[in-house]
């Protein structure tokens, strides 16, 4: 599984947050990692699937590859973030929680994946701003 390959990865990240690991076993964290990629919630699938429907109607074999793997490296340092307790992450649910969050970034996704010419121009610019967001988030 692909998810699972990712789980070292996923044990450094873990334990470079001292604060946030002594306050979460590495499993409980694993499961939120796990359910942000691919259980999903809240009626939303996880972001692997929502990924593979963003690019779904861009035509360009290519273009579609590159932005499914832009799609999968953010949704890992968006996870790796985001499955810290509520009190510990600097990336959100909703945006009733705070900013920068998933609600937001899946809703521009959409709707950059609804105005896609079928080259992933529209995509690509969505990712772009969602990728300068996360580092925004995690240098503060």
């Amino acid at each position: 599984d692909l998810v699972e390959s990712w789980v070292e990865e996923f044990r450094d990240a873990h334990g470079r947050d001292a604060r946030s690991a002594a306050a979460q076993p590495f499993e409980e964290y694993w499961d939120w990692v796990r359910t942000l990629l691919v259980t999903g919630g809240a009626g939303q699938p996880g972001w692997l699937a929502q990924g593979d429907a963003i690019v779904a109607g861009v035509g360009d074999a290519d273009a579609a590859a590159t932005l499914r793997a832009r799609l999968r490296a953010l949704g890992r340092r968006i996870a790796a973030e985001w499955a810290k307790p509520s009190r510990h992450r600097r990336i959100h649910s909703t945006f009733f929680q705070g900013s920068p969050n998933l609600q937001t970034w899946g809703r521009q996704l959409e709707r950059a994946a609804a105005r896609d010419a079928g080259d992933g121009t529209a995509i690509r610019e969505a990712v772009e701003k969602i990728e300068r967001e996360v580092d925004e988030a995690l240098r503060a």
